[in-house]
């Protein structure tokens, strides 16, 4: 029963870090930090409503998950009721679930990013002056302000005519860092999870994390590029693009100017202090112990 204790208790912990992290204002001031809490707490809660399934089906046991689905492979005893077998079923179905809808997901996202590339290749070509050494730049003809990242292997950052046109050349610089900051990151990995989860139960709760965490990885991003060329160039540019009404970016791209502008621009400008690096790292450690202690469950006997 101590199993199914402490896993309950680590979907229950990872319930309200989630409510708590969809309302606390503190994330604009240290956005990495959030991220790796939006993490841990995605890990916990699959982890642990995984564990309290097959826990509670194999409670006779007394021993670790895994321990435990190798006893009943080889048929040791204690037998186990109907109603057992029902929730050891359930938490394997939950995993494969979980496992699959992130595959598919990734495959879906490695599809529509492929197509794209394949378009660019038609339409885009390479400009000297967007290159770095993070990945390479494409300039696309198209008069609409746009810049966005491509992910992937052949990844690369796409910026607009339209963009080129309405921007000075600092402000172009810091977009560029920005989406330059996308690929170096590999923020689509950072993604990816949320994506899925979005794509697979599309609630309120899911949408509001995903919708969050996108905002939190542009947050990096602009940090990123601020620090490379200050704060006003990037401001300057994400309000002209607020002004020219920049269209959404393709389908499994990262654009600079797709989420929360006026919110983006706000932080940039504002001059609240970091968390303290001591608070970080204790904030830190402990969303990794509370996210690793779940699968040590899974091994380990109490």
């Amino acid at each position: 029963m101590i199993y199914v204790v402490h896993h309950a208790a680590t979907v229950a912990i990872a319930a309200g870090a989630a409510w708590a992290l969809t309302r606390g204002r503190w994330q604009v001031r240290a956005p990495r930090l959030a991220l790796l809490l939006w993490h841990a707490t995605a890990v916990s809660a699959v982890t642990g409503a995984v564990g309290l399934l097959l826990s509670a089906g194999l409670e006779p046991y007394s021993l670790g998950i895994a321990p435990a689905l190798g006893a009943l492979a080889t048929g040791r005893t204690p037998p186990l009721t109907g109603v057992h077998v029902s929730a050891v079923a359930a938490g394997l179905l939950l995993a494969a679930a979980a496992v699959g809808a992130q595959t598919h997901s990734s495959w879906q996202l490695w599809r529509q990013r492929s197509r794209h590339r394949l378009l660019l290749r038609l339409v885009g070509r390479p400009d000297p002056r967007f290159q770095s050494p993070h990945g390479r730049a494409l300039l696309l003809d198209h008069p609409a302000a746009a810049a966005y990242y491509v992910p992937g292997p052949a990844g690369c950052v796409v910026v607009s005519t339209g963009a080129v046109e309405a921007l000075t050349e600092h402000e172009l610089a810091a977009v560029l860092a920005h989406e330059h900051a996308h690929a170096r990151g590999h923020h689509h990995l950072v993604l990816a999870p949320f994506h899925a989860m979005r794509r697979v139960l599309p609630i309120r709760p899911v949408l509001r994390a995903a919708a969050a965490v996108e905002l939190l990885v542009e947050m990096c991003a602009d940090d990123r590029a601020a620090r490379r060329h200050g704060p006003a160039p990037l401001t300057a540019a994400l309000r002209r693009f607020d002004e020219l009404g920049a269209r959404s970016a393709p389908a499994g791209t990262i654009a600079a100017a797709d989420t929360a502008i006026a919110l983006r621009i706000a932080r940039l400008d504002s001059t609240t202090p970091p968390i303290r690096r001591s608070i970080r790292w204790a904030i830190a450690l402990s969303a990794l112990a509370v996210a690793t202690t779940p699968a040590s469950l899974y091994v380990l006997p109490i």
